[in-house]
């Protein structure tokens, strides 16, 4: 019983480690871009970040990390789903009128 509390903990350690090293990571952003998040995502972002990273991490760099590891792991889905739509553009352009 003890070697799998031990086990999950561990697992647990990695989890915690892989989490970290993938979001919770400076990162050089050029070519900054404003966007807007609600105050109350702002509020909970910037404690846990600030709290876990010691403020080593901006809310910036969090969250351009979110995005990135959401994009590559949508990246697929994204890909289809901008065919469709690309494809009804193609097909569903206005006629031109007589002149």
């Amino acid at each position: 019983m003890e070697e799998v509390k031990q086990s999950l903990q561990e697992a647990a350690s990695k989890e915690r480690e892989s989490y970290k090293s993938v979001f919770l990571k400076k990162r050089s952003v050029c070519n900054r871009q404003s966007v807007y998040i609600s105050g109350e995502i702002q509020k909970r972002i910037m404690q846990i970040v600030g709290v876990i990273t010691g403020k080593q991490v901006s809310i910036g760099n969090f969250i351009d990390n979110v995005l990135e590891e959401h994009l590559k792991k949508y990246n697929d889905v994204l890909s289809a789903l901008y065919r469709e739509e690309m494809q009804k553009e193609i097909f569903n352009q206005p006629k031109e009128k007589d002149a």
